[in-house]
């Protein structure tokens, strides 16, 4: 994360131009022109703080000054919508609608100039590194996020070998993006599903929960031996689980000779404990050994989510792995509830979003009350989190811990809560923006998607669009 730092600050040393389509700033704000500085907070003081405006209301002029009035339109108008759960709930067929009305081009040209624009950053690297040198200025980090996934019903069988290799070229191509538009820093997001079949990690979650016990903490953390030598998975499941380790490792091993961290992205619970196991926590026992090169994404919509986290921090302080962690509330709580009282077993989700919340911030104070048992740099999270109610909160935490802002970030997704991220930004807290990218026909899917899973969260904007709708009528009147 400190790295983020030199990179805000060497752009300081550039010039505004548009070489290779990169555009770069010649002069940086004043709050983060100190980021250079030594007497740059090392921690989360109170001095530092105290300079957050916990209602994120009073500093909209600020935080807005870099987007345009179209821009402020077109989020104000987008928020605004979203909040109508009908056309949220129904969005797939509106869009295949609007494709069959429209065309291809005139349909794709409409999601541009409203969902597509407000949420997804682009489809081309020419187009996606200016807008990341342009939120690195404003003192916003990345983290891209290329859109491939398959969900179980994608494919019977278990290998899809070609589409499993285009998915890694296309994880390369965003640590190549990253690296060279935020100067070696950043992160980006990797989705499981896209690096093996979607039947492959069921099987092993099978393997995984049949072979062991959650309170069994040795035999979780050994599940992988399990795996290797079951008889419950045949010859060719074995082998392609070799090829889904060596993709994960080749991908964690280009990212971090960029100096590019990987998250490993968190989904369905049907999948999850084989990807934690796999792709989380043995891959940070492989690439968490000198730096945090790897982190693990929790959802603490989910009852097991503090025993996960605790268990997975007690085994890397055991065994001298550095520990990185995303926690976020999760994005799949209707699929769950849905699963479970269709399959007749247990809920594995929290009743309500106030239970969520309650998980959310234990689950934070467990890890902050702990930070300080671990070295500067052995560990890293980020608080993935659009709730202002949580945002207070750890902010309290975090005064009372004073971690080191090497240890702790933010997060929200792009399009969403600028009044929130860009005000950390500028006061020099480490904060990130959740970037997809990609064509225009796979983004507006997994949008799609992504607006079923998230509604709660996209009803919640009302804040967001009333700041909008002032800053608006602030420009139109002045």
């Amino acid at each position: 994360m400190l790295r983020y730092h030199t990179a805000i600050s060497s752009l300081r040393h550039c010039v505004l131009s548009r070489q290779h389509g990169i555009r770069t700033v010649s002069k940086l704000p004043a709050a983060l022109q100190c980021q250079s500085r030594h007497s740059e907070p090392a921690s989360y003081t109170k001095e530092l703080l105290q300079k957050v405006d916990t209602q994120f209301e009073d500093k909209y002029k600020t935080v807005f000054r870099s987007k345009s009035r179209q821009q402020l339109v077109r989020a104000a108008t987008v928020l605004w919508l979203c909040s109508f759960e009908v056309l949220v709930r129904h969005n797939q067929q509106l869009l295949k609608t609007s494709r069959k009305l429209l065309g291809r081009r005139l349909h794709e040209k409409l999601l541009q100039t409203t969902v597509y624009g407000q949420f997804v950053i682009g489809q081309k690297k020419e187009t996606v590194k200016p807008i990341i040198a342009d939120y690195l200025a404003s003192g916003v980090g990345p983290i891209l996020y290329y859109a491939l996934e398959e969900d179980k019903s994608s494919h019977s069988k278990l290998g899809n070998d070609p589409f499993y290799a285009s998915s890694v070229k296309s994880f390369k191509e965003a640590i190549d993006i990253t690296s060279d538009a935020a100067n070696k820093t950043g992160y980006i997001a990797v989705k499981p599903t896209a690096l093996c079949s979607p039947n492959l990690w069921i099987r092993l979650t099978q393997v995984i929960l049949s072979s062991t016990k959650s309170a069994d903490f040795d035999s979780y953390h050994k599940s992988s031996d399990l795996i290797a030598d079951s008889k419950s998975l045949a010859a060719e499941e074995l082998e392609e689980l070799e090829k889904l380790v060596k993709r994960g490792e080749e991908i964690i091993e280009y990212a971090a000779s960029a100096g590019v961290k990987v998250m490993i992205d968190a989904e369905q619970t049907y999948f999850q404990p084989a990807i934690q196991r796999i792709l989380g926590v043995e891959m940070m026992s492989r690439f968490n050994r000198e730096s945090v090169n790897v982190l693990v994404t929790y959802q603490t919509y989910l009852k097991s989510a503090f025993e996960n986290v605790d268990r997975d921090m007690e085994y890397c302080k055991r065994e001298g792995i550095k520990f990185g962690a995303r926690i976020v509330r999760g994005a799949y709580l209707d699929q769950e509830r849905q699963l479970a009282q269709s399959n007749k077993y247990e809920d594995p989700t929290n009743p309500t979003f106030e239970a969520t919340t309650r998980m959310y911030e234990k689950t934070a104070a467990h890890i902050l009350n702990r930070i300080s048992e671990w070295k500067d740099g052995d560990i890293e999270v980020m608080f993935g989190t659009h709730n202002e109610g949580t945002l207070r909160q750890l902010f309290t935490l975090l005064s009372e811990s004073n971690p080191p802002l090497s240890s702790v970030c933010f997060g929200q997704l792009y399009g969403m809560c600028d009044h929130i991220t860009f005000h950390l930004g500028e006061l020099g807290i480490p904060v990130y923006k959740s970037m997809p990218y990609g064509p225009v026909d796979i983004m507006t899917s997994y949008l799609g998607r992504r607006a079923i899973e998230n509604r709660g969260v996209l009803d919640k904007v009302k804040k967001e669009r009333q700041l909008l709708n002032k800053e608006i009528r602030r420009r139109v009147w002045r």
